[in-house]
C-alpha cells in the first residue's frame, strides 16, 4: 500500500474557444451534425461522427466544447467546429485557441471507506450525510477544485481547472488511501 497511486480517469473535459465573429445560427437550423433548437437552448450543438465530444457555438461566436477526454479532443473538435462553419460561410477560415475551463476525473480505491473516520482526521473536510452521501475534501494543492470521497471507495475530482492538477489529485487520493486502508 506504501505506493499506492489510482488510476484516474477523466469522464469530463470541458474547454472554450472564441471565433472572434458573430454566428448567424438560424443557418445551422437544417444542417447535418448541427442541432439548433431555439426552444431548447440558445445554442446550436455540434455531434458527428467526426467529433469525440459535444461542440455548443453561441450567436456572440463563443464556443464551449462539452464532454471531452482530453484537452487535445477538445481542442480537436472546437477547430473542426471552426472549420465547419467556414465551410458553411458563416465565418472565414480561423484557428482557435482552446482554453480549458473544467476537469472531472473519477478514481476507484476498491475498498470502502468510513466517512465519519475520514472526516474526522482531514482537515478542510465536510461531511454531512443529511445533505449529500459523501464527503467533500478541500485540498489547498487543487487550487479550489474539490475530491468527493464516497463510502464505496469511488472518489470523484472536481472543478479541476489545470492539466497538471490532476497528478497533484491522484497523489491526494492515493495519501487518502494510505491513511484509510
Amino acid at each position: 500500500m506504501k505506493d499506492y497511486l489510482p488510476k484516474l480517469s477523466i469522464v469530463n473535459l470541458v474547454a472554450t474557444a472564441e471565433l472572434g465573429r458573430r454566428v448567424n445560427l438560424q443557418k445551422l437550423q437544417n444542417v447535418k451534425g448541427f442541432l439548433y433548437d431555439l426552444s431548447i437552448y440558445r445554442c446550436a450543438y455540434l455531434k458527428d461522427k467526426k467529433t469525440r465530444a459535444k461542440v455548443l457555438v453561441f450567436g456572440t461566436g463563443k464556443m464551449i466544447s462539452v464532454g471531452a477526454k482530453s484537452l487535445q479532443d477538445a481542442n480537436r473538435d472546437l477547430n473542426y467546429a471552426a472549420t465547419r462553419l467556414s465551410q458553411l460561410d458563416l465565418i472565414p477560415t480561423t484557428r482557435v485557441t482552446t482554453k480549458l475551463q473544467n476537469i472531472v476525473a473519477t478514481a476507484d480505491i476498491g475498498q470502502s471507506i468510513s466517512l465519519e473516520i475520514l472526516a474526522s482526521k482531514l482537515p478542510d473536510c465536510i461531511y454531512e450525510p443529511e445533505q449529500f452521501p459523501g464527503a467533500i475534501y478541500y485540498a489547498e494543492e487543487l487550487e479550489g477544485a474539490s475530491i468527493l470521497i464516497f463510502a464505496n471507495g469511488k472518489m470523484v475530482l472536481a472543478g479541476i481547472k489545470r492539466q497538471e492538477l490532476l497528478e497533484a489529485g491522484r497523489r491526494i487520493i492515493g495519501g487518502l488511501a494510505r491513511q484509510i486502508l
